[in-house]
């Protein structure tokens, strides 16, 4: 409840400058940003969005992934269980007990792993609900964030105030690995090119490489922005991750020898999570200005934003089996929803 509290005076405190709804996108990026090669679009007809609401009105759902029964799965972070939404909007609460889960994946087994830092383990729901807790070794205030499903059919996930990266088997034996900066601040992890693990390293600017292979750090990568606080990790369909910058407010994607940013046109949006579509398109959540943003891959360039309603904190994201993009929205004063945004 303590860490409830500080949460919730935390975000509102940051929506006192933010989180006021805009229609339409705001004025294109000044000359000379890193986004002045990425012509802005204007703003075009409304797509279609539809909302869901949970059963639980305060859930606070957080991050959403694909994964079995065709459905989409997806966090509580204060209803402390995990949510099931089928393709016709239908949504149903798994609890979990006092767990406070955030990130979420499906892995080889078929299951869902989630990470509880409010109980320092890391979870596993069956598609039935039967939840398996396994607690993390070593230091108690491991704090695990970002998790995926590794190359290796292991699930991996970062620890955001140990520094550290662990191995889960199927069976939920769990392995650490000490990051070279243990201040860093990992928040999240996906699993890209060549198998490697890439995590952001919020806390130091930088995105972190690790072989699990060899179990071997590779050279970390530096964020050309100060204080840019490097936070949601993406594998797009050519190949390439992304990530947003929370504080840099910016989306970038890591080439073979570099760091491209590109310049969100709104100020302070707080870019979260973001998903790949079959369009092309890379879209992400707003945190603060409630919108969703967009940029092409193979162009480089923003498209239109799309504005929720207002209140409106859009968390995580993901393309799902219909092809439409589906994310996961808290609001104050409103029922916490699910959005469905129809692209066909």
């Amino acid at each position: 409840m303590h860490r409830r509290l500080l949460f919730l005076g935390a975000m509102a405190m940051a929506c006192t400058y933010g989180c006021a709804q805009r229609d339409g996108a705001g004025p294109p990026p000044s000359a000379g940003s890193s986004a002045s090669a990425a012509a802005w679009v204007a703003p075009q007809s409304r797509l279609q969005i539809k909302y869901f609401n949970t059963p639980s009105i305060d859930a606070w759902p957080w991050y959403i992934v694909a994964g079995p029964q065709h459905a989409l799965w997806f966090t509580e972070l204060f209803a402390e269980a995990i949510g099931r939404v089928t393709m016709d909007g239908r949504i149903t609460e798994f609890p979990i007990g006092s767990q406070e889960p955030e990130g979420i994946v499906e892995g080889a087994d078929g299951n869902l792993w989630f990470t509880a830092p409010g109980a320092q383990a890391i979870g596993r729901l069956t598609p039935q609900g039967v939840v398996t807790m396994f607690p993390i070794p070593g230091l108690p205030n491991a704090s695990p964030r970002g998790i995926t499903l590794g190359s290796d059919g292991n699930v991996w996930y970062v620890e955001f105030t140990d520094g550290y990266i662990g191995r889960v088997t199927p069976q939920g034996q769990i392995t650490r690995f000490a990051i070279p900066d243990p201040q860093s601040g990992p928040w999240d992890v996906k699993t890209g090119p060549s198998g490697y693990l890439y995590f952001s390293e919020s806390q130091a600017d930088r995105i972190g490489v690790f072989d699990p292979a060899t179990l071997q750090f590779k050279a970390s990568l530096a964020v050309p922005t100060p204080n840019a606080t490097p936070w949601g990790l993406l594998l797009a369909q050519n190949g390439r991750v992304w990530f947003t910058e929370r504080n840099g407010n910016k989306i970038a994607t890591i080439l073979p020898s570099q760091i491209k940013e590109f310049s969100i046109a709104q100020q302070g949006s707080y870019p979260e999570a973001l998903t790949a579509t079959a369009h092309g398109n890379v879209w992400f959540t707003e945190g603060l200005t409630g919108d969703l943003g967009r940029i092409r891959s193979s162009t480089e360039k923003f498209g239109a934003i799309v504005g929720l309603p207002s209140g409106s904190i859009p968390n995580g994201i993901v393309t799902g089996p219909n092809g439409n993009v589906w994310f996961t929205i808290s609001a104050y004063h409103n029922p916490s929803q699910i959005g469905e945004l129809v692209l066909r």
